[in-house]
């Protein structure tokens, strides 16, 4: 069972694992973690950083460490470890817009 509610939005994220820098979009979201496609293959296991863009924030949310938790050839699943308080805050805030948008919608 998921800790989190996980929710199906489409955000640009830059990352960092192994160095290397990549780009990609989330194709879900939660407080805790997300999932990401990409024309890069990332393999589990690894630390990865996150910045993800979201439209109503003018600077990217930053997950500063992650943990790759699974991996295909274009899609990767990532775990948060260490979020920064005002970057939890400001992805808590971004997710309570998500939510209030499904349930009028």
């Amino acid at each position: 069972m998921r800790r989190d509610v996980r929710y199906q939005v489409k955000c640009p994220v830059a990352f960092v694992v192994d160095g290397k820098p990549g780009e990609g979009a989330t194709f879900n979201l939660s407080r805790g973690g997300c999932a990401i496609e990409t024309d890069l293959y990332v393999g589990a296991g690894g630390p990865i950083s996150l910045q993800i863009t979201v439209s109503s924030q003018p600077t990217p949310i930053t997950i500063e460490l992650g943990k790759v938790r699974w991996s295909t050839r274009r899609e990767f699943g990532v775990e948060f470890m260490v979020v920064e308080s005002a970057s939890k805050r400001r992805l808590d805030d971004f997710l309570l817009v998500v939510a209030k948008d499904k349930l009028t919608s």
